[in-house]
């Protein structure tokens, strides 16, 4: 399943961006249109495109350096970016000085061995694709072994499984299998003989013979293990490039660096039957599948987030992971690949750019790029996998006491009467300015309370156009008097990335008066008259306590019960004042 391009929407602000792309290093548009079969087909197709010189058109033939110049040419493909006047040397991933003292230092490594079909004299004995600075003892030590695992007759190119290195004589973390696997192919399929002094290379599995080279199993293997990387990718630019490399260029590419997926369609055993997707379900029935991340950060923050890409199937397979939109990605990019059986594969998501408000979208597409399938849903037939991406940047919550300004405080006087309850009354927290790249406001905490002040409604999330109504509440069982209390009222963004804090205040001043005089003695219902309807008020609130003017309670002591009723006889049809 191959790509071109990929539109997804993206916002106006939006430009396409890429992961770890190849960027400069990509081969020129239409280098490979005419590799478009499989099998000996692609073969014969790429020998005919890697077989001639791209800056010459027409040409027949690539560029042939000989192979004192291919030192000069080395010097600046294996420069090394840390040191520029340092090269860095294949096997070990050392660095050493770039100068040439005629190979003490090191020298001219035939990764396909001289006597394993090299003529000495062609193109093939001095192809930059395929020579590397090596140190020369470990160059004598390699000697003519096939590339392969397991030690004895076979030389294994990552050092740490190499028993003929020792940790001192290399740089830990280097592994050149992938490279020389894509080196071993190239020179497989650039020489079939035909050109002067060189013979038919063949890539065999198990121990080669005479022109030969393997073992081809294992290095199938190793180019999925470890992939194409921008160190291959440069090198295989420079090595084509009379533009970056004008005096020494050979003018072909390797096509098994810029497009990994022709490995398996030259030398694949079965028909691919790799399937990729992402997110938590199956994928649909053409391999497809969708899944998604939405990310809300404050402005001038980043964040990030992973997404799995789940791989299922034997065989091995290369693929391809764009991002569109205002998104970078880690951990996938061009040209990436899995090896057999399942697997997968963890990406890094994070915005491009977060310093302007706004709603943005975008995508990460997962191309399964092997050109070949076993079936439906599977290699070249396994729909592309997407993973949609949006992104809301925004500015942060502001609390206020009013719907119409941006009020950070306030004093509300209340007057109340003494011993009459709790009185609640409620307090509106509004999320000033809230829009569409606007924070969603959290209430965190309301401090301090006590004194006979408490507030309800603490904690609330979430609050946007609809402000947080909070109550306020006062217990006016306290002698009369003067009340204070004034509330921080704590708030923050809601839980993302950048989340800011803040505050308002309100002061709440309360003046409790004296309740008003109590009712005449016997007067237990408080409508002037002692008669027989204050004793049914005194049964009627039996044993209640309160404060005085409680109902039934006719000789105001805060207890109604028998010393009521003998204040009600006492008071027999008197009328109050």
């Amino acid at each position: 399943m191959r790509m071109s391009v990929i539109v997804v929407s993206a916002g106006a602000c939006c430009a396409l961006v890429g992961p770890v792309a190849r960027g400069q290093y990509e081969p020129p548009a239409g280098y490979y249109s005419g590799a478009t079969g499989t099998g000996a087909t692609l073969r014969t197709q790429l020998n005919t495109i890697i077989g001639s010189n791209w800056w010459s058109p027409g040409s027949t033939t690539h560029v042939m350096r000989s192979y004192d110049s291919a030192r000069q040419s080395l010097a600046l493909i294996y420069r090394d970016p840390n040191n520029p006047s340092n090269l860095i040397m294949i096997y070990t991933g050392t660095s050493l000085p770039a100068v040439w003292d005629l190979g003490v230092t090191w020298n001219r490594e035939h990764t396909w061995p001289d006597s394993r079909g090299l003529g000495g004299s062609g193109m093939d004995y001095t192809d930059l694709h395929q020579l590397r600075p090596c140190v020369p003892w470990v160059n004598g030590a390699r000697g003519n072994d096939p590339f392969g695992a397991g030690g004895g007759s076979y030389w294994d190119p990552q050092p740490s499984t190499n028993a003929e290195l020792t940790p001192g004589d290399y740089v830990p973390g280097t592994n050149d299998r992938g490279e020389m696997a894509r080196a071993m192919m190239y020179m497989d399929v650039r020489y079939d003989g035909t050109d002067p002094s060189t013979t038919d290379l063949v890539l065999v599995e198990g121990f080669p013979g005479a022109n030969q080279m393997g073992d081809r199993a294992q290095l199938l293997q190793w180019h999925y293990s470890d992939p194409v990387n921008d160190t291959e990718r440069r090198r295989n630019h420079l090595i084509w490039s009379n533009v970056d490399n004008p005096s020494w260029f050979q003018g072909n590419r390797n096509p098994f660096v810029d497009r990994p997926e022709f490995v398996w369609a030259l030398w694949g055993p079965t028909p691919n039957e790799s399937q990729l997707r992402v997110g938590s379900g199956p994928a649909a029935a053409d391999g497809s599948s969708l899944a998604s991340v939405s990310m809300r950060v404050i402005a001038g923050t980043s964040d990030a987030r992973t997404v799995t890409i789940f791989k299922t199937g034997a065989t091995p397979t290369t693929f391809d992971v764009t991002a569109t939109g205002e998104f970078t990605v880690t951990g996938g990019g061009q040209g990436q690949a899995f090896v057999g059986g399942s697997q997968q594969r963890v990406l890094s998501i994070q915005p491009e750019s977060v310093e302007t408000p706004g709603v943005f979208t975008g995508a990460l597409v997962v191309d399964n790029s092997d050109l070949t399938s076993a079936g439906a849903g599977l290699g070249v037939q396994d729909g592309n996998d997407t993973v949609e991406l949006s992104l809301a940047v925004l500015t942060p919550s502001n609390p206020s006491l009013a719907a119409d300004a941006d009020v950070n405080s306030d004093v509300i006087t209340t007057e109340l009467e003494a011993y009459s309850g709790v009185y609640a009354m409620p307090l509106a927290v509004h999320n000033w300015g809230f829009g569409a790249t606007g924070a969603l406001m959290d209430v965190d905490i309301v401090s301090p309370l006590g004194g006979g002040f408490d507030v309800l409604g603490v904690p609330t999330s979430g609050v946007g156009g609809t402000p947080a109504t909070l109550t306020l509440r006062f217990d006016t069982g306290a002698t009369p008097g003067f009340y204070s209390q004034t509330f921080t009222i704590e708030t923050s963004d809601e839980d993302i990335p950048g989340e800011t804090t803040s505050q308002v205040t309100v002061t709440w001043n309360v003046t409790l008066v004296a309740p008003p005089p109590p009712n005449c003695p016997g007067d237990a219902n408080g409508d002037g008259l002692v008669n027989f309807t204050d004793v049914t008020a005194v049964l009627g609130a039996w044993q209640q306590t309160g404060e005085p003017g409680l109902t039934g309670d006719a000789n105001d002591d805060g207890v109604v019960n028998f010393a009521d009723i003998t204040s009600v006889l006492e008071r027999w049809n008197a009328v109050c004042p």
